[in-house]
């Protein structure tokens, strides 16, 4: 029966050696290494700049709509209705951008 919190010796567990790599090998590893980069942040500017600008024209559509009505009860909700929600949907957005780069460890 084997002991769970006995150090492990060197024989326990056979260590594997990772032969060294030609130059031409190597850089084709980081080739591959800096197009799968270059997709993931692509990816990712693509997915959450289109987020973004959704809510920038969630806001400014607020606002402009407050321009539009007669009632001013309303205009000045809808106009700072339109303010609040734009900023924290876009700052939302920021700051889930910003996560998702870190755990793909790109920033």
């Amino acid at each position: 029966m084997m002991n769970l919190f006995s150090p492990m010796t060197s024989t326990s567990a056979p260590v594997w050696h990772r032969r060294s790599l030609t130059l031409e090998e190597r850089a084709l590893e980081l080739e591959r290494f800096e197009n799968e980069m270059r997709s993931q942040k692509r990816s990712l500017y693509l997915h959450f700049g289109f987020e973004y600008v959704v809510w920038f024209f969630v806001g400014l559509s607020l606002m402009f709509w407050s321009f539009r009505t007669t009632d001013s009860r309303y205009a000045g909700l809808f106009f700072f209705g339109g303010i609040g929600l734009g900023d924290a949907g876009m700052l939302m957005t920021l700051i889930r951008a910003r996560k998702e780069a870190e755990r793909c460890g790109l920033f």
